[in-house]
């Protein structure tokens, strides 16, 4: 009885085990199935890449799909995923108006021909809403606003980016920074706001400081210029209010004995600089230089005035503090004509 209940025993052992082996010798395919599947998932994809190089967008992203589905760990899925992602959210029409796009973008003649793109600016009109139109108004209003010549056909076009609701935010911000760029290059502060108004949330952070930094830029300018006309203006009334009095000789004399003091500060001033900004690689002598010069007519003038003027305390004091602040004006607008990036440095 024993004997034969061990030999049952011993029969359904081998029998699980052959099971076993059966089973997992069915799940696990062998090395022949697995390269086979490998290069048909490669061959899909190749043509899926073959596809899309030839505008033949549904196809590319139905073999793309296959593909990827054969064989998750290729070297050419991570491409393959991305890429059929961006055609799943350009696929209105039926991709048609996405190859018009990718014709004229892939294609250097093309996107540089000014008719081309007039042509297709105007056939996004009746493309579907999506990402497509915006896109091609992107791409026109790159080639309007540097190959063209065209800037106000490129703000058209940035600003019907920032109106419509379906253009990203990478998108956007772009646009909304294109278009302040523009409007800035052009003087139009009011502009510019308004662009950064119509872009909202989707607006870089930056870009509304940039713009109030135009803005104080360009009253810093009016001011600089206003304060250098009341100085010429007060001290050349002075002048010849002096000279009326006979206090013209003195004037005269005064500014004899100044303009050496004032060459040598001029001197100074523009060599000290020089020498500074030539101890950094990226230094510039212009702005020591430029400002030496101007600072020569400031001077003097500034003395003539002295010699001319009120010799009251409360008129020393207003010359002097419209004289430095003449200097200050100068400074500013020397600075802003040889590069305004040094104004940026100082947060101006």
């Amino acid at each position: 009885m024993r004997a034969v209940l061990f030999a049952l025993i011993s029969a359904l052992a081998l029998a699980l085990a052959l099971l076993t082996t059966t089973r997992r010798a069915a799940a696990e395919p062998n090395a022949e199935d697995v390269a086979a599947t490998r290069a048909r998932a490669e061959a899909i994809l190749r043509q899926a890449e073959r596809d899309d190089d030839a505008l033949d967008f549904a196809h590319a992203l139905a073999h793309y799909d296959e593909g990827r589905a054969l064989d998750p760990g290729s070297g050419r899925a991570p491409r393959a995923e991305a890429r059929a992602a961006t055609l799943r959210t350009h696929a209105e029409g039926e991709f048609v108006p996405y190859a018009k796009l990718e014709r004229v973008r892939r294609d250097p003649s093309l996107s540089s021909d000014p008719r081309v793109v007039a042509d297709l600016v105007r056939e996004a009109e009746s493309f579907p809403a999506g990402l497509v139109r915006v896109e091609v108004w992107v791409m026109a209003a790159e080639a309007y606003a540097h190959r063209f010549g065209r800037p106000l056909d490129a703000e058209a076009l940035l600003g019907r980016v920032l109106a419509d609701p379906l253009a990203d935010r990478v998108v956007a911000q772009k646009a909304a920074r294109d278009l302040v760029v523009l409007r800035l290059g052009r003087g139009d502060l009011a502009g510019a706001e308004d662009a950064v108004r119509s872009a909202g949330v989707r607006a870089d952070p930056s870009l509304a400081r940039d713009v109030r930094r135009a803005v104080r830029r360009r009253n810093m300018h009016i001011a600089s210029i206003a304060v250098l006309l009341a100085m010429v203006v007060l001290a050349i009334r002075a002048a010849a209010l002096a000279v009326r009095r006979g206090g013209g000789a003195r004037m005269r004399h005064a500014v004899a004995r100044t303009w050496k003091l004032a060459l040598a500060y001029a001197a100074w001033v523009a060599v000290g600089g020089a020498l500074l900004a030539s101890g950094y690689e990226a230094g510039t002598t212009k702005p020591f230089v430029y400002f030496g010069i101007v600072l020569v007519p400031i001077v003097l003038l500034a003395r003539a005035w002295a010699a001319a003027g009120s010799e009251s305390a409360g008129a020393r004091g207003g010359r002097a503090a419209l004289c430095a602040m003449g200097a200050l004006a100068a400074a500013f607008l020397v600075l802003e004509g040889v590069d305004v990036t040094f104004l940026d440095g100082m947060g101006l």
